[in-house]
């Protein structure tokens, strides 16, 4: 089934994000895949690693408590959601699952950062519609 990659963060701009590519699934007649992408672990100095594998299975808890309460709000749109947890930078999880041959599209939100944030620090969104081979779709 086709369906429409969201990148989701629960941020404002990730839920406006939400509602567009969910009533544009809806009228589509494709499906929905929420995609909610947490850092890799990294040991900080002074963690130790079961510290650190009981911060990331909070992080894990966390993501998925985030993408099914999303999941609840794409739901009246009529359209049928899946849900998936990336690990790993943002922009390569979802420029690497955009790859699927079953995504049609990417939806995501815009941060709004200014033009100095984005040259140092790099948007998202920005290296996503870099890098991705399929439309992507930047909602404010």
């Amino acid at each position: 089934m086709a369906r429409l990659l969201i990148a989701v963060d629960g941020s404002p701009p990730s839920l406006r994000a939400l509602e567009y590519g969910a009533s544009l699934a809806a009228k589509l007649g494709v499906g929905v895949l929420l995609l909610h992408a947490m850092p890799r672990g990294v040991l900080p100095l002074g963690m130790t690693p079961s510290s650190l594998a009981e911060l990331l299975h909070t992080q894990e808890a966390e993501g998925k408590r985030l993408l099914a309460a999303l999941a609840d709000k794409a739901h009246p749109h009529g359209v049928e959601v899946e849900t998936e947890l990336g690990v790993g930078d943002a922009a390569a999880v979802i420029a690497g699952r955009a790859e699927a041959a079953d995504i049609q599209m990417v939806v995501m939100g815009s941060r709004g950062q200014g033009a100095v944030a984005r040259l140092l620090l790099g948007s998202v969104a920005a290296q996503v519609v870099h890098t991705a081979t399929k439309p992507v779709v930047v909602v404010r």
